[in-house]
C-alpha cells in the first residue's frame, strides 16, 4: 500500500517548566486543550458545574479530580476559590481557562479574575499558557473549536482533521506578589497570552468565526 501517513495531530511545546504548585491559565479553543495542558504537568482541572452532568465526560472529569465552579450561583464562588486555593498548597497544580467559555481560535475572551484569588491565597504562581493551533502549513485552523456545536460533533471534526499541530507556548510565571490585586494579576495574564498566541482579546462576549468544517 502506498502513501504517506499523516498524524492526526503534532504538539509542540516551548518555553520554561512548570512549578509543581502552580496556577496554570489559558485560552480556551478546543476539547483539547485539557488534553495539552495535562501532558505539559499533571493537573488538577477547574470547569464549570454543568461538565460534571455530562454522560461520560462528567464521570471522567471527576474521577480525574476535576474542580467544579458554578457560575450560576455566585454566593458558591468564595467556597470554590477557597477549595482551589487549599489544592495549591498541597503542593499540586491546577489548571483554569479564565474566559469561561470555549472561543473560535482566531479571537479570544476577557479572563475572569476570581480564580486568580486562590493564587494570591495560596502564594503560588500564577503561569500563563498560549495555546494555537495550526495546519502543516502554518495556517490557523478554527477546525478544532468547540463553538456551536456538539461535543461529539467536535470530536468527530478534529479527528477529520490530518496535519494538526497545536503549539502550546508555557510564558514566564508570574509572582501574585508583584501585583496589587487579583485583577491586575488576570490582566497581566491574558495580555501575555494574546501577544504570545497572536490572537486578538475580544471585549465582547461569544465569538465572530464559525468553526471551519
Amino acid at each position: 500500500m502506498s502513501g504517506r501517513y499523516t498524524a492526526p495531530m503534532t504538539l509542540r511545546v516551548t518555553g520554561t517548566p512548570v512549578p509543581r504548585a502552580a496556577l496554570m491559565v489559558a485560552n480556551h479553543v478546543s476539547w483539547l486543550d485539557i488534553v495539552v495542558l495535562a501532558s505539559i504537568r499533571p493537573c488538577r482541572m477547574v470547569a464549570k458545574r454543568e461538565v460534571r452532568d455530562w454522560i461520560l465526560v462528567g464521570r471522567l472529569a471527576t474521577a480525574a479530580g476535576s474542580l467544579y465552579l458554578d457560575r450560576e450561583r455566585l454566593r458558591t464562588l468564595p467556597a470554590a476559590v477557597a477549595r482551589i486555593a487549599d489544592v495549591l498548597r498541597s503542593g499540586q497544580t491546577v489548571a483554569i481557562f479564565p474566559e469561561g467559555t470555549t472561543w473560535c481560535g482566531r479571537a479570544s475572551g476577557r479572563y475572569r479574575s476570581a480564580a486568580f484569588q486562590a493564587a494570591i491565597d495560596a502564594a503560588v504562581p500564577v503561569v500563563p499558557v498560549a495555546l494555537r493551533f495550526v495546519l502543516a502549513d502554518g495556517t490557523l485552523t478554527t477546525a478544532p473549536a468547540f463553538v456551536d456545536a456538539a461535543l461529539w460533533t467536535g470530536l468527530w471534526r478534529t479527528a477529520r482533521l490530518r496535519g494538526l499541530v497545536v503549539t502550546a507556548d508555557v510564558l514566564a510565571e508570574l509572582s501574585p506578589r508583584d501585583f496589587p490585586d487579583r485583577r491586575a494579576l488576570a490582566l497581566t495574564a491574558e495580555r501575555a497570552v494574546a501577544s504570545a498566541s497572536a490572537i486578538p482579546v475580544t471585549p465582547s462576549a461569544g465569538w465572530t468565526v464559525r468553526p471551519a468544517a
